[in-house]
């Protein structure tokens, strides 16, 4: 059965870009629901592998899958283009490298109310060695006034929170949602390609203001693909590249008004710290032995102007050590001594 004017109930985009090791499992969790009325929007975004070729196969196989190219151009905006095409009453978004139950979409759907304009669920974390299911928070809700998002917000900027020791990722992602396409549309909602990191965080924290009712459910049908820390994670740590999302969450905690309560207010100043001090980490893991020292020194004063801003009264006291060290050129020291001895 169709939705409304015959489109699509749902329309799932996929950004693509070199995953032809997975993209194709990806698809066939797809292609196994139990649900079957939406359209699959694969974006692929200038990949030089084989998955423009998996994928091509995909949509000669089934009418409900459309591959749209594009030339690399990131992932936000591989997710915008999907968003432009879309035709379905409410958009999901899944990751090329992961996959999903049979039940995912389906159980997705009737977690969704009249009034709903975003559906969320958790998902099940893995690698070759492990896997993991999360709870991003201890039992299903419906968040609908300011006071009843706080939760989220809160977890947006400090994953750990309400979450068991050992979680893995947080609400923050695209995936493990769906989000009524007329809504997106009314607010003019889109990924920000203009930010290095953290789009997809700061995506939710406009919808989630934006919408009138939310829908948690503790449900995991999506199978969410672990990567480590790699050698790009600390060169793109140490380049600065959350400062730009940063000055933007500054930006919506204003506009929103959520800077006049005071578990938020502490929850950004401690992300802020803790952004600050991965780029720090970042730089002394990276810098020659002989200059550590002084490139972990010079980073430091180079944050100061953004540490200043801090509202150090807010801080937790092992968030606030972390705070302190940056500022103080002796503990800064021993910093680098302790991370350098670890390796």
């Amino acid at each position: 059965m169709r939705g409304v004017r015959g489109m699509p109930e749902i329309s799932v985009i996929i950004p693509v870009y070199n995953q032809e090791e997975y993209v194709g499992a990806c698809m066939d969790s797809l292609l196994d629901q139990s649900f079957e009325d939406f359209e699959v929007l694969a974006v692929n975004d200038g990949s030089t592998d084989a998955s423009v070729s998996i994928l091509e196969g995909y949509e000669q196989r089934d009418g409900r899958v459309q591959l749209i190219d594009q030339n690399n151009s990131g992932v936000s905006v591989a997710r915008n283009n999907g968003l432009s095409h879309a035709k379905g009453e409410w958009v999901c978004f899944i990751d090329p490298d992961d996959y999903v139950a049979p039940d995912y979409l389906d159980t997705l759907l009737k977690a969704t109310e009249r009034n709903t304009d975003i559906a969320m669920s958790t998902c099940v974390a893995f690698d070759d060695q492990r896997s993991a299911r999360q709870h991003f928070f201890p039992e299903s809700f419906t968040a609908r006034a300011a006071d009843e998002k706080v939760e989220l917000f809160r977890q947006l900027m400090d994953g750990s929170y309400a979450q068991p020791k050992g979680f893995v990722t947080a609400i923050g992602v695209p995936w493990g949602k769906l989000y009524r396409h007329a809504f997106l549309q009314e607010h003019g909602l889109q990924f920000d390609a203009a930010l290095p990191r953290m789009q997809d965080n700061l995506f939710n924290m406009q919808a989630f203001q934006l919408a009138h009712e939310i829908v948690y459910v503790d449900y995991a049908g999506y199978y969410y693909r672990m990567g480590g820390l790699s050698a790009r994670t600390y060169k793109n740590n140490a380049r600065g590249l959350y400062h730009p999302a940063i000055d933007e969450r500054a930006r919506l905690m204003r506009e929103y008004h959520l800077d006049g309560d005071a578990t938020l207010l502490r929850a950004w100043n401690e992300e802020q710290v803790n952004l600050y001090f991965q780029e720090l980490k970042a730089v002394i893991m990276l810098a020659d032995p002989q200059s550590v020292k002084q490139a972990a020194r010079t980073r430091a004063q180079a944050l100061g102007p953004r540490l200043d801003q801090i509202d150090v009264s807010a801080l937790s006291p092992a968030i606030r050590f972390k705070y302190t060290m940056m500022r103080n050129a002796t503990l800064c020291s021993l910093l680098v001594r302790a991370l350098r001895a670890k390796g």
